[in-house]
């Protein structure tokens, strides 16, 4: 008999393909329940699944390479196959071979079909060569075709790594059509599951080599300066890859613990991005001071008013804090567009001296000078704006390190209305040009664009 160990087992290919278990059952229970969130669709099944055995009644009886199922239970009448948008299927579980074997359905309707007739489906046995069941588990798909009382009938087994691209296509692969290479190439993957995806998805399809050099600098640099000409993709690379960084369930987040239902239940792996870790900050050409971002106290009121830089500072700085792990705390994430419609020395020196001041001590802490904020000696509030409308009061410290989980990104034009940057800037930052237009790439909106690539 399949425990539920064997059951999770089982279903570990959703997991494999990038895809979180929010709910698992807490029993076996014959048949399998399985709701899965694909394509933006709820897939729903009904998997009749038994052990797969061998025979019994030693080599005399049967051949010792000869296993099987016995059909114990399917669906109570003909009318309740694949109602209510659930789809039934028959599957056995070899846990000794880690492999599944999917069959002909028309052996789960005969069951029932004699059940309703007789009062009795009976436990007909379906047997199946350990030679095609290890071939499934080594191949990842293996199809073959039996004689059976209602005609030829197609076999296929399969890894459980493969489940997930069987369920999706189960007619074609069972039929035969949907060779394992095809199945492998048709593995479902979750919207957006590689940050080349994830552009691709929302109509930008940068290449790899350009998002790769940008991740690279945002690790190596606290300051990546995009710079190039006007309308080739800067602000929305930045905007994108901040997204997808901060997608919930993203790679700085480990998924909870799945709940106790009646099923499993797969979503994505990735939810929405968190707008409360993003700020695009338009720069204007008359900041002439550090106020522009880093705000500054209000003498009539007391309180200090902040900026929406300087909100998400204070936003990065106490997630930072309340995380165990420093390293993988959440990164938040700062465009400052036109950067360089104003001098940079004027309003972001401050950030410039502080970051250059980093230490990295062996103990894998980071020492760095504070920027100051304000000589008050008490500790003053302020209001933080959420990008939802909503506001919270936090407490703005006379000084405060800069978050090293925050990402800070310009974007640059060159032209007679901008500034040039001094080396204190260039040596600070990384800087990736955008000089050239694929056109090609926009007209195919990126689809010959390859990952491994």
């Amino acid at each position: 008999m399949l425990s539920l160990d064997d059951y999770k087992q089982m279903m570990r290919g959703f997991t494999e393909a990038g895809f979180t278990c929010v709910q698992e059952p807490s029993a076996v229970s014959n048949p399998l329940r399985l709701d899965w969130q694909f394509e933006g669709n709820a897939r729903r099944y009904r998997l009749w699944t038994f052990d797969i055995t061998h025979g019994g009644g030693g080599a005399t009886v049967r051949p010792a390479d000869e296993f099987r199922i016995q059909i114990t239970n399917g669906p109570p009448d003909l009318a309740d196959v694949d109602t209510g948008g659930v789809t039934d299927l028959l599957v056995g579980y070899s846990r000794d071979r880690d492999a599944i074997v999917a069959y002909d359905r028309r052996w789960l309707t005969a069951w029932t079909k004699k059940k309703q007739n007789k009062g009795s489906g009976g436990s007909p046995s379906v047997q199946v060569k350990e030679a095609d069941i290890k071939a499934g588990h080594d191949e990842g798909i293996h199809h073959l075709t039996k004689n059976a009382s209602f005609g030829q009938a197609d076999i296929v087994t399969l890894s459980p790594l493969m489940l997930p691209a069987y369920l999706a296509n189960h007619d074609s692969i069972l039929g035969g059509t949907m060779s394992a290479s095809s199945a492998q190439a048709a593995m479902p993957q979750p919207p957006g599951s590689t940050v080349v995806d994830y552009c691709r998805d929302q109509g930008f399809p940068f290449g790899p080599d350009l998002l790769a050099r940008y991740i690279a600098a945002m690790l190596t640099k606290p300051l990546v300066i995009l710079a190039g000409i006007s309308g080739t993709g800067k602000s929305k690379l930045a905007e994108l890859v901040a997204e997808f960084y901060s997608r919930a369930a993203g790679p700085n987040h480990a998924p909870a613990a799945p709940s106790t239902g009646d099923s499993f239940v797969f979503v994505s792996s990735y939810g929405e991005p968190d707008p409360t870790r993003f700020a695009l900050v338009a720069v204007r050409p008359d900041w002439i001071d550090n106020q522009s971002i880093l705000g500054f106290v209000n003498p009539i009121t007391n309180q200090y008013e902040s900026t929406q830089a300087l909100d998400l500072i204070l936003r990065a700085h106490a997630a930072l804090e309340g995380s165990s792990d420093k390293a993988a705390a959440p990164r938040y994430f700062m465009l400052l567009d036109e950067m360089n419609l104003a001098r940079v020395e004027h309003y972001f020196s401050d950030w410039l001296a502080c970051t250059e001041s980093r230490r990295y001590r062996p103990d894998h802490t980071v020492k760095q000078q504070p920027v100051p904020l304000h000589r008050v000696s008490e500790t003053l509030v302020t209001v933080v704006h959420q990008p939802d409308g909503s506001a919270e009061t936090m407490n703005v410290p006379s000084s405060l390190p800069l978050p090293t989980n925050l990402v800070v990104t310009g974007t640059v034009n060159v032209d007679e209305t901008t500034y040039g940057f001094s080396p204190k800037v260039l040596d600070r930052a990384m800087v990736l040009e955008f000089d050239e237009v694929d056109l090609e790439r926009l007209r195919n909106q990126g689809s010959d664009i390859s990952v491994e690539g």
